[in-house]
Order: C-alpha cells, then structure tokens, then sequence
C-alpha cells in the first residue's frame, strides 16, 4: 500500500488538540498548511553536504554526503513490512558541462510500520567520494523513487580549492557525535547541521590543515561565540604537524544552553595564518527543529499557551521554566511514545520563518513580534500574496494576505518603507 493523504489528515486534527488551551481562539488555525513548512532541518527535498580536503598529490578529495529521509518515499507493504526502492546519482561537470564524474547507487530501506514510513528524521545515509583537479564544478545529485518514478533534483556549483598553492591553509570543518569511545574516522558521518544533545557529553571538530612549513611550531586558537557575537569559550595549543596534511579534531564538551553557536579556529606560524569556522546548535533531546538563543523558545509562546501559564513561565527560575515547556509540550505530543514532538516542530518552525523572513534587518530573531511574524505562526502559509511596492508618487509598500479555506484577509502597510509591516486591516 501507498501513503494516503489520510495521515497528513490525522496530523491536521491532531494540531487542534495542540491548540485548545490557547487564549486565542483563532490559534485553531494553526494547522494551516501544516505540511509546507520549510525552515527546519528539512530545507530540500533531502540533505546534503560537500566536503573538500587535500589528497597527496595536487587534487583533491571532494565528499558529497547524502541524507534521504523515509517521509519523501514511497512505501509498499509485504507481509507485515513496507519496502522503498531509489535510485541515487551524483554527478559532477566541469565548466564545458561535461561529466567528469557519476556514480549510481540503487538502494532499497524497510520499514517496520507505516508511522515509520513517514519519519522525517529516519535517514539512508550515503557518502561518495571523488577526486578532482582544482576548480569550479556543477555538482547534481537526481534521487529517483523507483515506485512512482518521480525524481527529486538538487544542482549547486562547487568551487575545489587548490590547497598545495598557498603557504597555510585549512579546510572547511566537520562536526561529529556518537563516537564518544572514539576519535572520529573517515568512515562515520558527519553532523549536517552539527546538532548536539544538551545530555551530550561531546561534539567532535573536525579540519585538515596543510602547511608548506612542517617542522615550524604550528598555534591553533579556538573560539566560541553564540549567536549574539559574545565569546562564550577559548582554547589554544600549539603543536609540530611534522607533514605536509594534517588532520585536526577538537572536542566540544562545555555545557552550553540551547541555541546556535560559531567555532572560529584561527591557524598561524612564523610565516603565514589562516581561519576556518562552523556553526552548531545545542538542543534538547527529540528536537528536530534548530533554535538559535533560549529566549526564542519562551518568548513566542505567549501566541499559543494560556495567558496565565505563560506569565508563569516568565517568572520562573531556569530549571522550573524548562519543566514548564517540557510539560506543555508532552502533553501536546500526538505520538507520546515518540522522541520527537511534531506539534512542537512545526511551531518552531513557524517562529524560525518569521525571523528568517519577517525580521526589521538581515540576520535578525525580531520576526516573530512582528505583526506579518505573528499571523505566519499562527496561520502558516497564506494561499496568497498581493503586494504593492512603494512608488515615486509617495504610495507605501502594503501586502495583502488571503487564507481561501478560512475566509480570512489581513492587510500589512510598510508606510516609511523600512520593513516594518503593520497590520491595519483584518476580516
């Protein structure tokens, strides 16, 4: 059997349980296109991530990691199973668009009930390693369900360094968990997004380094920032790298709160330096949905929780305040034996999109007070969008949002076109 619209249905009916306690009664609408959300981990049709490190020789290894979640396949049942097939290519053309490397993968994943058939964080992992001349390249990735023959298709330009140029230099950073007993190998697979665990004990970082200067006493200085810019951790070593590639790993243990972090790694010898950086986030344990400061996960639930619970939760000391989230959050999860809450991802991920869309300035977590920010959280996608952009003969910028299955229309005026839409009509 094929998946049915019947369970986005189920998933839809399931919201209004999340919002009956809200002091809103509009919130109900909260289950408005509940399945289009896509600021998550979930912003392609599946994940990838390219790593390129120095061979021993003058190319380079180029690694394209894939993450295929079980929700975008098709399943058929046998027996008291459900099978998938697909077809993995990974492809890479020069700038003459010839294909100067392919690879095919046929794979076939199980599924011990359809619950799990709809997983989005149950993944086939592949990686795929090539080895490239320096250069700009056109990396294609074609995921083809075998079932519906239907492909899924990601293209994006990849530039491969020429690290045996340069004095000093590094590579991009890998992070790594689950290997606590162990350093990480070229075998495991990376974290993309690096994720950690509050209950984690350990992140891994992981770079190569190549020096022209072996034999010189090498300082590497780590830093970490949150997302506020503040240096929140710093380490140092200095060390001989005694060949030419060197690998680097560093662990990441300190207890940080919950939210998105930089690693800034600064190399430098007597002659030459270079820098590298990633970014991680901090979660709690069955969050899927990435939070970039703690006050993002209190504040925006003023929208949906009682009035007086959340006057609570304001007042609360650390330790009460996250009891009194995690309660409320178990007590709206529609598969409690799961480790995930998707009620609450889905409200995370509403809050992540007004940020990234609906903030006063680029980079901004203001989006989610805005007044375009509240309505997207409470009613999710709207089936569309007139605007009106500002013109010499003084008119303001004004959206129009139209919800066609709930009779609802609210209209946004940008007066001093600076990005601040203010609700001014709704019916």
């Amino acid at each position: 059997m094929h998946k049915t619209q019947s369970n986005h249905i189920w998933k839809r009916a399931l919201i209004f349980a999340l919002i009956l306690s809200a002091r809103i009664p509009s919130l109900l609408c909260f289950q408005h296109n509940y399945k289009n959300m896509t600021t998550s981990l979930f912003t392609m049709p599946f994940m990838h991530s390219v790593f390129t490190s120095p061979s021993s020789d003058s190319t380079a290894y180029v690694t394209v990691y894939t993450m295929i979640p079980n929700d975008i396949l098709s399943f058929f049942q046998q027996d008291t199973l459900f099978y998938a097939k697909f077809e993995l290519t990974i492809a890479i053309k020069n700038n003459k668009n010839e294909i100067v490397k392919n690879n095919i993968l046929q794979k076939s994943i199980s599924a011990s009930s359809f619950e799990d058939t709809n997983s989005k964080t149950t993944y086939t992992k592949n990686q795929i390693t090539f080895l490239l001349k320096p250069g700009n390249y056109k990396l294609i990735i074609n995921m083809l369900d075998i079932s519906t023959r239907k492909p899924l298709l990601i293209k994006e330009s990849i530039t491969v360094p020429s690290y045996f140029s340069k004095n000093l230099v590094s590579t991009d950073i890998r992070f790594y968990t689950k290997t606590q007993k162990r350093l990480p190998t070229e075998s495991d697979f990376p974290e993309f997004p690096a994720l950690r665990d509050v209950s984690d004990s350990l992140l891994w970082a992981q770079f190569y380094l190549y020096t022209k200067s072996p034999s010189l006493p090498h300082k590497v200085i780590y830093t970490i920032f949150n997302v506020q810019g503040k240096n929140v951790y710093s380490d140092s070593i200095v060390f001989v790298p005694k060949s030419n590639v060197k690998s680097m790993i560093y662990s990441i243990g300190q207890p940080f709160t919950i939210g998105k972090y930089n690693l800034a790694v600064k190399i430098f010898n007597s002659t030459a330096s270079c820098l590298t950086q990633g970014t991680f986030f901090i979660k709690e344990s069955g969050q899927t949905t990435l939070i970039a400061s703690p006050s993002l996960l209190i504040k925006p639930l003023k929208y949906i929780m009682d009035k007086k619970l959340f006057e609570k939760l304001i007042r609360a000391q650390d330790k009460e305040k996250n009891k009194i989230i995690s309660d409320f959050w178990k007590e709206r999860n529609p598969n409690p034996a799961a480790e995930t809450n998707e009620l609450r991802d889905e409200f995370y991920r509403r809050v992540n999109y007004a940020n990234e869309n609906f903030s006063l300035y680029t980079g901004g977590n203001d989006g989610w007070h805005s007044d375009r920010g509240k309505i997207y959280i409470v009613y999710g996608d709207p089936s569309q969008i007139d605007r009106m952009n500002a013109s010499r003969y003084g008119t303001s910028k004004y959206e129009i949002w139209y919800y066609s299955n709930l009779g609802k229309k609210f209209v946004f005026l940008d007066r001093y076109s600076n990005n601040n839409f203010i609700l001014v009509s709704e019916e």
